[in-house]
């Protein structure tokens, strides 16, 4: 029996361990308690398990080695001290090396490098060892009778409910069995990701069930064996446990590779535009008309359930940091707790792969420029320990994160200093607002720090953070006070397959803006206005800037007369970008292109309108920025 097709499985099963491992023995160094040290040697039990079911000899011994130190743990022979800790950290970061290698086939999983691997647990078989003068213990009498007459023995086998990898547990004992019997069929054929450990094997005439049962529990993780014989059966499962053949609900739980929903999703797009073009061609009260309204409905539960698909929750980031922050901390002398909000809260599953890394730079800087050390937060009043916190919350078509700290806040003359030396501001600026701030410090290269450090001072972090961001349609706003601390925003749309949009026109031209970038629209009659030789529109009394978009993007003619106003926000602050016409609302598509040279850099992408004609989707706070440029 051939395992390779199980390891996908295995390597997406081990990585959500790891997770749960790295949370719980940072849980055991914040003296949680019993519980996350049981955490964790579950954690490791589980992968060395896993690994040896797979003959990964190499994953398996890290793992068991990082076992019998749990186990020491837990049995009160071995005390917690930041040491150990530590090292319990370095085997945890062995086991996943030994796993990603494993995963990118850098080394042979099946080598015995490192430590050896712990064989997989056995329960004595009965009847181990049984002679033809005992099988009684194995068969009843009417099996024993049928038995001389040369049967053809079966077995069903049950599989421990908390057995990982069922399916590749399922071949190990296959493979186990063809050592000392021959099976003649299987029952299901195929082992699949919706095997749920429930399987039957049919052996050839006078095999020896005794070695074969031997075999079977030797292989470990079953839970009940049921021989059977041309007869009858010979028992059943064992009290107080589910039968092998009791009907249960059972979750089924698929794994389908990202590149398919992505294909899926873009399907649907195009879907979306056909009926666009549909409901165009078709008139009031005709079958036509019918149609499309009925196509219409289907694709929007189509629309959600594709969403619902991509959705993941973003734990599956947010994990990864407690272990960042508790080693940035130890590396700059800092005590730093990291707090996390919202881990519910979902994300398309493309999104957050493109986030995690402008969340490490936000969460290294905070803690190396932000947050102080703890005789500095002592002479100012406050708690040696600083308070990193890391919060995600749905707002209207977006989800927010906010990366804040409660340090020192960021030092607006040290970056107005900086800036005046590299000729990045005029000389007569005597003061930055949050998003001019923002602007400077993700400048490629920029950065206040004289000296390179090891978590920041290269001008890089903020620069990754904030383009990586807006490269997917989101924005990244900072406020940030002295003394109190700083926060950073990252809004970001919820998905990146199918976005609810507004469609606008300018200087003839339709355009597209991402719903989650937008506030409300309004109307323009009566009030712009000018202030401070800019002009400015009056919104309950308020005053937002206005950015006309036909002179923002250099519209030949400079457009027509502006109609409308969409208030629009991000990390370039809040206006009002005044169009001509909105078309209304839309569910589109978006592609990612390279403009051509020359083309303005206000937009995220492009995309197909319902009449089939391409629109340019744009990026809000790239318009604002070219307030006055145009």
């Amino acid at each position: 029996m051939d395992t390779s097709r199980y390891v996908e499985l295995f390597l997406s099963e081990s990585r959500e361990h790891l997770r749960v491992l790295a949370r719980s023995l940072l849980g055991i160094e914040a003296g949680g308690g019993r519980e996350p040290v049981e955490e964790a040697f579950r954690a490791a039990h589980t992968l060395k398990g896993m690994a040896a079911a797979m003959g990964y000899a190499a994953v398996a011994g890290e793992a068991h080695a990082l076992e019998d130190r749990l186990d020491a743990i837990r049995s009160g022979t071995l005390g917690v001290d930041a040491e150990l800790v530590d090292e319990l950290l370095a085997a945890s970061d062995r086991l996943h090396a030994a796993l990603e290698s494993t995963a990118t086939g850098d080394a042979d999983p099946h080598g015995t490098e490192g430590r050896e691997a712990e064989p997989a647990p056995t329960t004595p078989p009965p009847g181990a060892g049984t002679t033809s003068d005992d099988l009684g213990d194995l068969l009843d009498d009417d099996a024993l009778a049928a038995l001389d007459g040369e049967p053809t023995p079966a077995a069903r086998i049950l599989i421990a409910p908390s057995a990982p990898l069922k399916a590749a547990r399922a071949a190990i004992i296959c493979r186990a069995i063809e050592k000392v019997a021959a099976i003649a069929s299987c029952e299901p054929e195929a082992f699949d990701d919706a095997f749920d450990g429930n399987f039957r094997l049919v052996f050839e005439a006078g095999e020896d069930v005794a070695v074969i049962e031997a075999a079977i529990r030797g292989a470990g993780e079953v839970q009940a064996i049921t021989w059977e014989t041309a007869r009858r059966v010979r028992r059943a499962a064992p009290a107080g446990r589910a039968s092998a053949t009791e009907p249960r609900a059972v979750v089924r739980r698929v794994r389908v590779d990202q590149t398919h929903l992505d294909s899926i999703a873009e399907a649907v797009g195009e879907l979306g535009i056909l009926r666009g073009e549909l409901s165009s061609l078709a008139t009031s009260d005709t079958p036509v008309e019918r149609v499309s309204e009925e196509m219409g409905r289907l694709l929007d539960d189509l629309e959600h359930a594709i969403l619902g698909v991509r959705m993941i929750p973003v734990r599956e980031v947010f994990e990864r940091f407690p272990r960042v922050v508790r080693d940035a901390a130890r590396a700059s002398g800092k005590d730093v707790r990291l707090v996390l909000e919202g881990s519910d809260i979902t994300l398309d599953r493309a999104i957050l792969e493109e986030i995690g890394d402008p969340l490490l730079h936000l969460l290294r800087n905070a803690v190396d420029h932000g947050i102080e050390a703890p005789e500095e937060r002592r002479a100012a009043g406050k708690p040696p320990q600083g308070t990193l916190l890391l919060r995600a919350a749905r707002e209207r078509a977006a989800v927010v994160v906010d990366v804040e700290d409660d340090g020192r806040g960021i030092s607006r003359a040290e970056v107005l200093a900086r800036a005046r030396r590299e000729g990045l501001v005029d000389p007569g600026t005597d003061e930055l607002r949050d998003d001019e701030m923002l602007r400077l410090l993700a400048r490629p290269g920029f950065t206040t720090r004289e000296a390179v450090s090891e978590l920041s001072g290269r001008g890089v972090g903020m620069d990754v953070a904030v383009s990586r961001v807006r490269g997917i349609g989101g924005t990244v706003a900072l406020s940030s006070r002295p003394g109190s601390g700083t926060r950073l925003r990252l809004r970001l749309p919820l998905s990146l397959a199918l976005a609810p949009s507004l469609r606008v026109q300018a200087g003839g031209e339709d355009y597209v803006i991402p719903l989650n970038h937008v506030e409300e629209v309004v109307e323009l009659d009566g009030a712009v206005a000018r202030q401070r030789g800019r002009e400015v529109l009056r919104l309950r009394g308020d005053v937002v800037p206005l950015v006309r978009l036909a002179e923002a993007l250099a519209c030949p003619g400079g457009g027509g007369r502006e109609t409308a106003a969409v208030i629009a926000g991000g990390g370039g602050g809040r206006a009002a970008i005044a169009v001509e016409r909105l078309v209304g609302r839309e569910q589109m598509v978006v592609k990612r292109f390279d403009g051509p040279a020359g083309t303005l850099p206000c937009f995220a992408g492009v995309t197909l309108l319902g009449d089939g004609r391409p629109a340019l989707v744009l990026d809000p706070t790239s318009v604002l920025g070219r307030e006055g440029k145009g």
